[in-house]
């Protein structure tokens, strides 16, 4: 071999190794500086909240750190159609958590079978331009949204989801929601496969098929409304141990038949859904002769009008020796305008534990 043909077979060789051991170097930065984080655990609110009735008092709970998001909030439209009001919740968020709800919504499939949910690049802009805390609010937020807006929705269990997010060495973002290390899935205790969940939907199936039967017989909506506020109140019972798993679902109200007012305040909402009439689950503070608590109840609309029904306080219980609240009480608490409702009742004027306001429909000033 020639001297000049050692020369370059000697410089090609050390090209070659050079870019060899750029390319190793190259990927370990890379690898050392893409990140999979851990952003944010869901803040689960009805964990916090616990329901009350008025012969009982449960423990008070902490309230949960106000987190500050912008307020990028679009108004709630003045005239509320079904299809608004469905999404309530929705309708008032702000739009980076508008992006999380709709990914939950566009994959509800996904959910029953615990995979990961998938989220735009987007909310990126909210940790470039905010905090860690930014990105809990906005999580938080859409994840109690989708819930409130969603009780179909029975079998998620927000305290196991996870948001995280990666960064490459280019600075680009993926987000994802999965559950958390310690657990399997993100499911509610109980229910650990898709074929669990859709066994369970039809059970409540059958039982919401039975109620359905029932209300077409009827003949205006005020009765169709009452008769499922009846059909809650005389079905279902108060889960007075707070020890239920599903006691805040429609699965704990339709086939266990014992919650708290998380899950009578959601069972309503669903069967008034079904009637394609305006209703909305309120969480808020509810004062009675024991003191002041965390509350669920609904707001419903009747002929253009709203009005307060609390399917919780209007269950009587058992007292004493097999005695019972009087029947009357059964309706202190069904179709009521704010001259009744909102001396005990009130909402919460801000979104889950975050500085987002909220705006609510407002009741009419005389009962139903």
């Amino acid at each position: 071999m020639s001297s000049s043909k050692f020369i370059k077979f000697i410089l090609s060789t050390i090209i070659i190794l050079f870019v060899v051991l750029f390319s190793l170097f190259f990927l370990y930065v890379y690898k050392d500086y893409e990140t999979t984080e851990t952003a944010i655990e869901y803040a689960d609110v009805s964990k916090r909240v616990e329901e009350i009735k008025p012969i009982t008092i449960s423990e008070n709970t902490e309230e949960s750190k106000i987190l500050e998001i912008e307020p990028t909030t679009q108004p709630i439209q003045e005239e509320n159609n079904q299809q608004d009001i469905n999404k309530f919740y929705y309708n008032q968020i702000d739009s980076y958590s508008k992006l999380i709800y709709d990914s939950l919504d566009n994959q509800k499939e996904n959910l029953k079978k615990s995979e990961t949910i998938n989220l735009p690049n987007e909310i990126s802009e909210v940790l470039e331009n905010g905090t860690d805390s930014s990105m809990e609010a906005i999580f938080s937020i859409a994840m109690n949204a989708f819930e409130y807006d969603n009780p179909d929705i029975f079998y998620l269990d927000g305290s196991k989801l996870v948001l995280f997010y990666e960064r490459d060495i280019f600075g680009n973002y993926s987000f994802y929601l999965k559950n958390s290390e310690e657990y399997s899935n993100y499911l509610i205790d109980g229910f650990n496969s898709e074929q669990d969940i859709e066994q369970a939907q039809n059970e409540i199936q059958k039982t919401v098929q039975e109620i359905k039967n029932e209300i077409d017989k009827l003949n205006n909506n005020n009765d169709k409304i009452l008769y499922i506020h009846d059909w809650l109140v005389n079905n279902v019972k108060y889960d007075e141990t707070l020890s239920k798993t599903n006691r805040n679902s429609i699965y704990g109200a339709f086939v266990e038949r014992e919650v708290t007012c998380g899950g009578y305040a959601k069972a309503f909402k669903y069967l008034v859904d079904e009637l394609n009439i305006n209703c909305i689950i309120i969480q808020g503070k509810a004062t009675s002769e024991n003191g002041t608590e965390n509350h669920a109840w609904n707001y419903v609309e009747l002929n253009n009008n709203w009005y307060g029904v609390d399917c919780t306080w209007d269950d009587p219980i058992i007292i004493g020796e097999g005695g019972y609240i009087p029947r009357d009480t059964y309706y202190k608490y069904y179709l009521k305008g704010q001259n009744v409702f909102n001396y005990d009742h009130e909402p919460f004027d801000t979104f889950f534990g975050t500085n987002l306001k909220l705006n609510y429909p407002e009741l009419s000033i005389n009962d139903y």
